[in-house]
């Protein structure tokens, strides 16, 4: 019979533990070990600054710098550590060799700390010539917070994104730079209003900003405003962009209104030289590609786009053609059927149908609206939950069917389960 050992000595895998071995991975130069040690650390600890910049050190030594400076925007972004990221994100630039990203950084590092001593290190380090000390210092402002809502938007955190521009200085919110990216923060979450308001004031003082113009336009076609719509998608048509950041911005919004090879014409250009590499950049040419015809191009975009991001993304475009295929002809003569059981079942099915807000355009509540009472509250049963014992048990039952292979297709076997229950 085997004897139980009992010298094994035990081991803690906790946050001293990863310390200890990433400090000694660290020394002996060991960077990638000591990365994935320092990551471990950070998933305990994750406002250690100490661990940060340790990490950030090893990171551009393995050459991924930008994963490094990540670690300090989102410092930034939540005011944790602001003087000792803003020095680390100069200091790592410097070492990188990005001279405007490190006098930027180092700037701001310098307004936050008041630290004239750096300050005139930069000046001797960096020729840059400037008019104004106010000047270099708004500048230095707006380069970092563009830099940090592009980090922002490029994960689809559109929230956080907004609460950072809003919580800047005032004389950076009401740059139009930073008027422009709180208004397409406004856009992308719904608030059409205070969007249009913002866009409305941008064009009245220079007609040509093409970020108002593409971003207006997009708000003209979520709003359905299609007489102002066709006048502002003519004028982008004709917009010829005078840089890359210009060509991206106006090949994304014209991917959204549906101007695919106009947007793939600027985007893929961008996408080969590793440019913009972004959620928006891959979802745009998800799209593009599929819609143009080259469905494998399509998915390879679409699986990049779901490697990078850390939000929800939406539907695929092949989910979205099919959902609109089965909802047109399968769902849509059911809700508009005579018999009371077979919209009942048509609602079922509308709930099962994955990307069902795609479909639900305005003539869609239209019907939903005509719907008598009982199949309202069954719509509301699928919406709030309500606790209604017989809706209830025709849901379960439904969904046994429809989760059965052997039935799922079998619309009159459905139809004839609801039809016993309320018998």
């Amino acid at each position: 019979m085997a004897q139980k050992n009992n010298n094994v000595i035990p081991m803690t895998f906790d946050d001293a533990f990863y310390r200890k071995m990433a400090n000694q991975k660290f020394k002996q130069r060991e960077y990638k070990r000591a990365a994935e040690y320092f990551e471990k650390v950070l998933e305990l600890s994750p406002d250690d600054l100490e661990i940060q910049i340790d990490y950030a050190q090893c990171l551009v030594q393995l050459g991924i710098a930008k994963k490094a400076e990540h670690l300090f925007y989102d410092n930034i972004i939540y005011n944790r550590h602001l003087e000792d990221s803003f020095y680390e994100l100069s200091q790592l630039n410097i070492e990188v060799n990005e001279p405007n990203k490190a006098f930027l950084f180092g700037i701001n590092y310098v307004i936050v700390s008041d630290d004239q001593d750096y300050r005139d290190e930069l000046d001797q380090m960096f020729d840059v010539k400037y008019q104004s000390e106010e000047q270099i210092e708004l500048e230095a402002q707006l380069f970092v917070v563009q830099i940090l809502f592009q980090y922002l938007f490029s994960q689809g955190r559109l929230k956080d994104a907004k609460n950072y521009v809003l919580h800047q200085p005032q004389e950076v919110q009401d740059h139009r730079v930073v008027r422009n990216l709180l208004a397409m923060c406004y856009l992308y979450l719904g608030e059409y209003d205070t969007a249009k308001a913002l866009y409305e004031a941008l064009l009245q003082e220079d007609s040509t900003d093409i970020y108002a113009l593409c971003h207006y336009t997009l708000l003209l076609y979520n709003t359905k405003e299609n007489e102002q719509y066709q006048k502002y998608l003519k004028i982008l048509n004709k917009v010829v962009p005078m840089n890359d950041d210009e060509s991206f911005k106006l090949g994304i919004v014209l991917s959204y209104l549906k101007q695919y090879r106009a947007s793939q014409q600027l985007l893929y250009p961008l996408y080969k030289k590793g440019k913009f590499l972004s959620i928006q950049m891959y979802n745009a040419l998800a799209y593009n590609y599929y819609y143009l015809g080259e469905e494998d191009e399509s998915h390879y975009y679409w699986d990049k786009l779901k490697q990078i991001s850390k939000v929800e993304i939406g539907h695929a475009p092949w989910v979205i053609e099919n959902s609109k295929e089965v909802f047109d002809q399968h769902i849509l003569p059911l809700l508009q059927s005579d018999d009371s059981h077979y919209r009942l079942y048509g609602i079922f099915l509308l709930d099962q149908l994955n990307g069902k807000e795609i479909v639900m355009t305005e003539s869609i509540w239209q019907v939903l609206e005509n719907l008598n009472n009982y199949e309202k509250l069954y719509l509301t049963y699928l919406v709030q939950g309500l606790t209604l014992n017989k809706l209830d048990f025709i849901h379960r039952g439904l969904l046994t069917l429809y989760h059965n292979e052997l039935f799922v297709s079998e619309n009159d076997l459905m139809v004839a389960w609801i039809n016993q229950v309320n018998s």
